[in-house]
């Protein structure tokens, strides 16, 4: 019989190694919204890079979108030491990046004039989902630390018969085979 401690053990691991999984994925998704397109105008498509490096002036637009990005790495950053403070940076960023859907057209040049987004790209959808990933991200570090947090408040002595316990279940039994008299070994008889 597993016991409840050894059952908690086991959901904890899958929860960080869930969080690991979801920032492998988010750093996939983004490199692909770098390298493909985010929006589709009449004229070209534009690849996220281009949006990566001058999406910092949406501000003069009242676009904040892009403020995603340094939100996301700062949940990143913060995710290790101060998980609930990295839950409200990523928090932020899916509210900041939910403003691009509400884009139809973007800046073309200081003057204000407008270029008209046709569609969304593939590199759009990839930069929504890899902001997703590192908020679910942190919702599975605060669970990994939550079963983490329960497993310490159990006392000392707990956990020593606890250690023995899972020792003890799954030791190999090293003791030689005894067979009951009359039987035929293997080991005598050829």
């Amino acid at each position: 019989m597993v016991s409840n401690q050894t059952m908690r053990d086991f959901k904890s691991s899958i929860f960080r190694a869930l969080a690991v999984l979801l920032l492998i994925v988010a750093a996939i998704l983004f490199c692909i919204a770098m390298v493909d397109t985010v929006y589709t105008t009449k004229d070209q498509g534009i690849q996220g890079y281009w949006i990566f490096l001058t999406g910092w002036l949406g501000f003069l637009f009242f676009q904040f979108a892009w403020y995603a990005n340094p939100l996301t790495v700062l949940a990143l950053l913060l995710m290790r030491k101060h998980p609930w403070y990295a839950l409200l940076s990523s928090a932020l960023a899916l509210l900041c990046m939910s403003q691009a859907f509400l884009f139809y057209e973007i800046p073309a040049d200081a003057k204000g004039n407008t270029i008209a987004i046709l569609s969304r790209g593939v590199g759009f959808y990839c930069w929504v989902a890899m902001v997703a990933c590192v908020f679910y991200a942190v919702i599975m570090v605060l669970i990994y630390r939550a079963f983490k947090r329960d497993f310490d408040a159990v006392s000392p002595k707990a956990k020593s018969e606890l250690v023995a316990r899972y020792a003890a279940q799954n030791s190999i039994n090293t003791a030689p085979l005894s067979y009951p008299s009359g039987a035929i070994s293997t080991k005598t008889n050829p």
